[in-house]
């Protein structure tokens, strides 16, 4: 099994993850790493692009029949599939949430006037609403990247995904935020090509359906308002037998819209409508537009 993966710590970390729930079978993995757009973007310090171009150069090597399956994170997947592809498998993190990676000598009482960094609009927002803190900046770049601009006095504390901590064993400080994540984060998306049935008859060992009817209809409400993978926009969801149910924020520069709903599978397009309604009459989709 070919495998095309971005070649950071984490990316690969990732794809020994996957790689470990084949390990009780002889399996040939052949780890095709690439250094996508995104990576060559980010390396120069560029920060106004979208976070598909960590997908795309990925998505190129399985449809142009070099790899098999793409590992990538879900938060950087654009909610609509590229034709002739699909996420058929995925893996869940136990945890979903950011947390904020803090020097020693900061206060943690007074989270208000502490400069932080952070790529994500959604954060920006989160941290202004939240921690009443509005000196966020941009940074840009890896985990260790980041971790190395915070010691190097460039900023007081930056927010990354607890999964990517933990999953890279980082020993570092951090504080939990409870905050909403962002859609899929925490989340390894096993991308494969549409027709390609043996590949998925490899990938069936490892389906979580469950799992992967959650992405679906998160990432269904997202593309019926318009929203990106960018957008400042936060969605925590779970399935508890035929229920599924929802908290969903969006953030304003001076305002959130919050909507929550529990529905049965089997009414959960219906559900769908109903709360996109409700935020589109509360101006959710002027507030998505300030993001850009």
């Amino acid at each position: 099994m070919r495998i095309a993966t971005r070649s950071s710590k984490l990316a690969l970390k990732q794809v020994d993850i996957f790689k470990d729930l084949y390990k009780t079978q002889e399996i040939n993995f052949e780890i095709k790493t690439q250094i996508t757009e995104g990576d060559r973007k980010s390396k120069k310090g560029e920060n106004l692009f979208d976070k598909a171009h960590f997908v795309e150069d990925l998505e190129s090597s399985l449809l142009n029949y070099d790899a098999d399956i793409a590992i990538h994170s879900l938060k950087d997947m654009s909610c609509h599939d590229t034709e002739g592809l699909e996420i058929y498998a995925a893996i869940e993190h136990q945890s979903r949430s950011d947390v904020m990676v803090y020097k020693d000598q900061i206060n943690l009482n007074d989270l208000a006037n502490i400069k932080i960094g952070t790529s994500s609009l959604r954060r920006t927002r989160q941290c202004k609403h939240f921690l009443k803190n509005n000196n966020c900046s941009e940074i840009r770049g890896n985990i260790d990247t980041r971790l190395l601009k915070l010691h190097e006095d460039k900023f007081d504390a930056i927010i990354l995904a607890k999964a990517g901590i933990e999953r890279l064993g980082l020993n570092v400080n951090f504080i939990d935020l409870d905050f909403l994540p962002a859609i899929g984060q925490g989340i390894i998306a096993v991308q494969c090509r549409s027709d390609d049935k043996k590949t998925k008859t490899l990938l069936d060992q490892i389906k979580n359906f469950e799992l992967l009817q959650m992405i679906e209809i998160e990432r269904r409400i997202v593309r019926n308002l318009n929203a990106t993978c960018n957008s400042a926009l936060s969605i925590r969801s779970k399935i508890d037998g035929d229920v599924f149910q929802t908290c969903l924020e969006i953030y304003g520069d001076n305002e959130i819209i919050s909507e929550e709903f529990s529905s049965n599978l089997n009414s959960i397009d219906d559900s769908i409508k109903i709360v996109i309604d409700k935020i589109i009459k509360k101006g959710g989709l002027k507030l998505l537009d300030e993001s850009y």
